[in-house]
């Protein structure tokens, strides 16, 4: 399929999202790409961008992050530009919520390119793609099951993704149950950044073993702090998702409905990670979880210290 000059990839479901800037990344060789993000680090003259003499020579693919923020003139100027756009340059935009589906950017796009919205989905449209996850690993998920896992994990898409792959794998091809479910997927709890997570957030290993360990004393106490850290790491992984796509504290505070202090937080912390670190940190979690739950050997003070020191980054 030919690259066309102009492509608008935006929506809430940020893993299609990502999974779409990777595809289009793909396509080009890695000198070839320059990245803008709308209103951060490394924010620039799209139309200045796009014009600009490529010395390498061959396509070359303009990637802009956080495109809901553009102001009133940056996307007059855009618009512009995809009137007459530059033979030999791919621009990408893309964007999470906020983006009118039927305004000026997306109107200009769709007559030099491409439009595409992907929106996370209700309840039962989550309860329905958990069930279709399972079919395309092969394993058939009642539907009632799909609907408790949703229960637990919530219905950001990402969460879904790694506990659906989870339960699958320990079902071992055979269809899920309930109590599989309740065994290992942990409860997604709204909290508060709490002490031992503002530790991990600070990615100081030893203040937060110290303080998990201060007053466990039975495998009961490990699991409930592994669903307490989980929760957080998922807000903060969700909260680096929207940075990374060019969104602020304010952003943060909308999508994942905190209040603005505790969104400035998860800011901070998401900062200090990698997007690839948090995601092994929320798998070496669940890991954890099914370890103190019978799956190890292993004393679960001692497997809740090796599991903290790894996600602090020690």
């Amino acid at each position: 399929m030919d690259l066309k000059p102009a492509y608008l990839i935006a929506g809430s479901d940020w893993p299609k999202v990502d999974q779409a800037i990777g595809r289009l990344r793909g396509r080009f060789p890695e000198e070839s790409v320059e990245q803008l993000t709308v209103a951060g680090e490394g924010d620039g003259d799209i139309v200045a961008v796009c014009n600009a003499l490529d010395l390498l020579g061959g396509p070359r693919l303009v990637l802009v992050r956080g495109v809901e923020a553009l102001d009133a003139e940056r996307t007059a100027a855009v618009c512009a530009y995809l009137a007459d756009p530059t033979p030999g340059t791919c621009l990408a935009l893309f964007g999470g919520a906020g983006i009118d589906a039927k305004g000026k950017l997306a109107t200009a796009v769709a007559a030099a390119g491409d439009v595409r919205f992907f929106d996370a989905p209700d309840r039962k449209q989550a309860v329905d793609w958990v069930v279709r996850r399972f079919a395309e690993l092969d394993v058939r998920c009642p539907p009632e099951v799909a609907r408790r896992l949703v229960e637990r994990a919530g219905e950001d898409l990402g969460d879904l993704a790694l506990e659906v792959e989870k339960v699958a794998t320990f079902a071992g091809g055979e269809p899920p149950a309930a109590d599989d479910v309740d065994a290992l997927v942990p409860a997604a709890t709204d909290i508060k950044p709490w002490e031992i997570t503002d530790a991990w957030g600070r990615r100081d290993a030893a203040a937060m073993i110290a303080l998990a360990v201060a007053d466990i004393d039975r495998p009961d106490e490990v699991s409930r702090l592994v669903a307490t850290l989980s929760a957080h790491v998922r807000k903060v992984r969700r909260a680096a998702a929207v940075v990374d796509a060019g969104g602020g504290s304010a952003e943060v505070a909308k999508q994942l409905k905190v209040k603005p202090f505790p969104a400035q937080k998860l800011v901070g912390q998401a900062q200090r990670f990698e997007l690839r670190e948090l995601g092994d940190a929320i798998v070496r979690l669940a890991e954890l979880d099914v370890a103190v739950k019978g799956g190890s050997r292993l004393d679960s003070r001692f497997e809740l210290e090796l599991a903290l020191a790894e996600i602090a980054g020690a």
